[in-house]
């Protein structure tokens, strides 16, 4: 047998662990009643979570019912953009504003999404304004972030209404922008 580096690496893991294998293998046998117990905390845990998840979807059902909820979701489609932070304001509401750290804007950045905003809105036409500032990963430290601005107006129905505030690049060289996607629509 040839030893290279990886080898003897490897070796010298085995011999550690030896030890710990010989004591593992030395341990008592676990109580029958012990086993029980821990299988009860284990279904109690579980049966926790699952109130816990119907109890959350009951509190949204209530808050937040079918015909008035708007959920604005962001996104950004744009190599190496991250998003420092992000304001919307629906019709004159409060501003919802967000601050994003870097591994948050990586998220991001990798096709994630993150809920803005979920609020309650009557049937009809309502105004969005967006605003964001955000810098590319290569950009220097005094490199001023890139900002932008959006306005439109969107119509919500008596179903649920699903947006996406879509941060987006079109192009090679080109000044990130800001895009409104209706969910409803693009299925």
């Amino acid at each position: 047998m040839v030893f290279t580096p990886s080898n003897r690496l490897m070796r010298c893991a085995l011999m550690a662990c030896l030890p710990g294998l010989a004591h593992a293998a030395a341990v008592e046998p676990v109580d029958p009643g012990s086993q029980e117990l821990d299988r009860v905390i284990q279904e109690l845990k579980a049966e926790v979570l699952d109130i816990n998840q119907r109890a959350l979807s009951t509190e949204a059902a209530f808050l937040y019912p079918d015909a008035t909820r708007v959920t604005i979701y962001a996104g950004v489609k744009a190599q190496g953009l991250l998003i420092e932070d992000l304001t919307i304001t629906v019709d004159d509401g409060t501003p919802t504003q967000r601050k994003f750290d870097t591994l948050e804007a990586i998220a991001l950045q990798r096709k994630g999404l993150y809920r803005a905003v979920r609020l309650n809105a009557a049937p009809g036409a309502h105004r969005i304004r967006a605003e964001f500032s955000a810098r590319y990963a290569d950009a220097q430290p005094n490199t001023p972030p890139f900002r932008g601005r959006y306005e439109a107006v969107f119509e919500k129905t008596t179903k649920p209404s699903d947006l996406e505030v879509l941060i987006a690049v079109e192009g090679y060289g080109k000044v990130p922008v800001i895009k409104l996607r209706d969910w409803r629509t693009a299925q």
